[in-house]
């Protein structure tokens, strides 16, 4: 799958490092709280390096703030006091897990008072997108746009096909896995604390 250009990650080390003196934390300090090493933060902080899907989601945890705030000084979006935004497609931010097989796109303004993020997912064949806990009450809603995911969650695994969608609560540990050896494709929309009730109200 060819690369898309992701215009925030230049951004994002500015937006870490000024999160991260205003707590009064050192890079040691927070290093050991988000379990990411002294080096890699270093290096996101300097932006020489694109954080995977799992470094920025402890780095949110560690930190206390949103994905979408850590992401917030994205050039080029929401700018026009949400009046029309269009994000052109090589314009829209992307991250990897882990692995590097799942591509996610983040979907929703990276500034937004909105109760809810999406994201699309590219899963490679035999891929996996494993998730710590998010934030207590997160909830998320997963569709499967094509081919087949399962989904492993602390007391149960739940198998989906082409046009079902699993709602489940992500404040634990999760995986999305693609064990089919042809691609697969999802919109996962992640409800945030304080909105979440099995079904989204926006």
């Amino acid at each position: 799958m060819p690369a898309i250009d992701t215009p925030p990650v230049p951004q994002l080390g500015g937006t870490l490092q000024n999160a991260r003196k205003q707590r009064r934390l050192t890079l040691d300090q927070l290093a050991g709280q988000s379990g990411i090493s002294k080096s890699m933060l270093s290096q996101i902080e300097r932006g020489k390096v694109n954080p995977t899907f799992v470094v920025l989601w402890n780095l949110t945890q560690s930190l206390g703030i949103e994905l979408s705030e850590l992401l917030g000084a994205s050039k080029g979006q929401d700018q026009n006091g949400g009046a029309v935004t269009h994000v052109r497609a090589h314009s829209t931010p992307t991250m990897r897990s882990a692995d590097g097989k799942c591509e996610l796109r983040i979907l929703g303004p990276t500034r937004t008072i909105l109760p809810v993020e999406w994201y699309e997912i590219s899963f490679e064949p035999e891929s996996e997108l494993n998730s710590q806990a998010h934030a207590k009450d997160t909830y998320e809603h997963l569709t499967v746009l094509s081919g087949a995911l399962r989904v492993h969650l602390p007391d149960q695994v739940v198998d989906l096909s082409q046009g079902e969608t699993l709602r489940y609560p992500s404040d634990q540990t999760h995986i999305i896995e693609n064990a089919a050896k042809a691609p697969a494709q999802a919109l996962l929309v992640m409800a945030l604390p304080g909105h979440n009730s099995g079904q989204l109200s926006v």
